[in-house]
């Protein structure tokens, strides 16, 4: 049992640095859409709220289409994971996917932000259905492949200026792997984004707002 933790543990955690690097970004981005949403002006601000209360009310009233809204939701985390893993296989790939996990904090930021400036304290418990149901299995896909997209252009530079002898085969697999571990957590996490929270909010919004 020990050693399956431990294992476990090795393989979120494979390099401490690189993971608190790649934390890092992610909560600059979230801290960064925070900010955003509550400077931008008033005008936007309503195109946002009224774009979120359309949303709501589409859901009280059944209006919402869960077949095209999964659809949607599983093309663009399933984009999303495999751009960050392709590029994670080329050097210079890992900045555009430091700025990918960058974005993907910014929104997350922002959208939990846009609950609490329409809904006030009640927004609150908004922004946590959202981030638990709608986002949190997607975030940690997206921040495991980031990390190993990291330790990936790590190799690729010591096997291209130091040892070129090393073959990338035995890490490639393991790359595959998790590419394997993020797509199924952005199924579940899109299956819960689709079926779950709408339920969550609609019943949240009736007690609660």
């Amino acid at each position: 049992m020990r050693k399956k933790i431990s294992n476990v543990s090795r393989l979120i955690v494979p390099n401490k640095k690189i993971n608190i690097f790649v934390i890092s970004i992610l909560i600059l981005g979230v801290i960064t859409g925070s900010i955003f949403m509550t400077i931008i002006n008033n005008n936007d601000k309503q195109v946002i709220i009224n774009k979120i209360s359309v949303f709501i009310q589409n859901i009280n009233n059944y209006n919402l289409d869960n077949t095209v809204s999964f659809k949607n939701s599983i093309i663009t985390n399933f984009t999303y994971v495999i751009i960050i893993w392709i590029l994670g296989m080329t050097i210079i790939g890992v900045i555009f996917n430091i700025f990918m996990t960058y974005i993907k904090g910014f929104v997350v930021g922002f959208s939990l932000t846009s609950f609490i400036v329409m809904y006030k304290t009640k927004g609150v418990i908004l922004s946590f259905l959202y981030l638990i149901f709608g986002q949190l299995l997607n975030i940690f896909a997206v921040l495991l492949l980031m990390i190993y997209s990291i330790l990936f252009s790590t190799k690729l530079l010591k096997q291209i200026f130091k040892d070129k002898t090393n073959t990338l085969s035995n890490f490639i697999k393991k790359y595959s792997f998790i590419l394997l571990i993020a797509s199924v957590m952005s199924l579940v996490s899109s299956l819960l984004e689709t079926f779950v929270f709408p339920s969550l909010l609609k019943l949240v919004v009736k007690i609660f707002i």
